[in-house]
């Protein structure tokens, strides 16, 4: 069970401007590793450590996500099940439909912050699908 630090608010903050524009990039900067990089730096804990490296396209980023039962199953051997939406707080992590597929992205209060093509784009809450507990 990972266990954020005390001032996660802060290094949530921090971490989201940071990125605010980078660039989207297959195994570096893509929706999965921008939800565990979030991860990390609230809690310490890197739960894409054992995907790091693994590929660095679009197609193989599909085999690594067609071995692990797609963006659903990766959050869920790290987070364990999904939550309702509507239960999910700042920090933690929810699923979004974008024109690509389904995708992880981040609550950060009233709004998702999800890795895009420039940087991080926001979106209502209202647009989540499921949702996981940090």
């Amino acid at each position: 069970m990972m266990q954020r630090f005390p001032d996660w608010p802060s290094r949530l903050a921090a971490f989201i401007e940071a990125r605010r524009e980078r660039a989207f990039s297959w195994g570096e900067s893509d929706c999965c590793l921008f939800v565990c990089d979030a991860i990390e730096a609230i809690t310490g804990t890197d739960p894409g450590a054992r995907w790091r490296g693994l590929y660095a396209t679009e197609k193989g980023a599909r085999r690594v996500l067609r071995d692990n039962g797609g963006v659903v199953g990766i959050a869920a051997l790290v987070l364990g099940p999904p939550v309702p939406p509507a239960t999910a707080g700042r920090g933690d992590v929810v699923l979004i439909d974008t024109p690509a597929g389904e995708a992880l992205a981040l609550c950060v209060g009233a709004a998702i912050a999800a890795q895009a093509v420039g940087g991080i784009e926001y979106m209502e809450m209202a647009v989540a699908k499921a949702a996981w507990k940090v």
